[in-house]
């Protein structure tokens, strides 16, 4: 394995994310616990910080019932050089939020967010904590944008 080669970090707590494998100068994934996020690189942990939603009720749960938690996580992103919000959807799905969710339609009237206070609550996270917020559509162009963000980095640090 040549020094320019980087091995991925899974968070533990990470449930359904994304496998790396073997691949180019990608050496692989190991998975251990990230005092912050669900990914980074060996070696630069305290550099790279991803964090990944996976869907409009996850991020709606941080920043509803959750949110001092969450955003206790993203105080603690403030010492990253390199931190990112990776979506697994689109701008548009936010915003028609409850709605074209899973949430069943008879408890879609009891929910208080809206699609506009979501977004307000990202723009404030990316303005005063420069945390890039990423929109991906899905998950497998989530997937190839963190493959791409961590390649980057790593020709960033380790070359």
């Amino acid at each position: 394995m040549s020094q320019n080669n980087y091995t991925i970090v899974k968070d533990t707590r990470e449930q359904s994310g994304y496998h790396f494998r073997q691949y180019d100068t990608c050496a692989g994934m190991i998975e251990k616990k990230l005092d912050t996020g669900d990914y980074s690189i060996v070696g630069l942990e305290d550099k790279i910080c991803i964090e990944r939603k996976g869907c409009i009720e996850e991020l709606a749960l941080n920043l509803g019932q959750k949110k001092k938690t969450f955003m206790k996580e993203i105080e603690r992103m403030n010492s990253y050089e390199h931190k990112f919000l990776v979506l697994e959807f689109d701008l548009q799905d936010l915003l028609a939020y409850p709605f074209l969710t899973n949430i069943p339609i008879a408890k879609r009237d009891s929910i208080r967010l809206t699609g506009k206070y979501l977004l307000k609550c990202l723009m404030e996270i990316e303005i005063n904590h420069n945390v890039h917020i990423i929109f991906c559509g899905n998950k497998q162009n989530a997937f190839l944008m963190v493959s791409s963000l961590l390649k980057r980095l790593s020709e960033k640090y380790l070359s």
